[in-house]
């Protein structure tokens, strides 16, 4: 796997695990995406990065 590719699937998993987190300590719908789609971009950077 390219590089590119670890980076888009690690985004897509940490924003699962993020937004699913959110909802269950009960964090409003636009916080939770919000935290998701932080978490997601910012560990598709590191792997980048990496």
């Amino acid at each position: 796997m390219s590089r590119d590719q670890v980076a888009a699937m690690t985004g897509v998993i940490v924003r699962v695990l993020a937004k699913r987190w959110a909802d269950e300590n009960g964090l409003s719908r636009g916080q939770s995406l919000l935290l998701a789609w932080a978490a997601g971009a910012l560990a598709s950077v590191a792997v980048m990065r990496a």
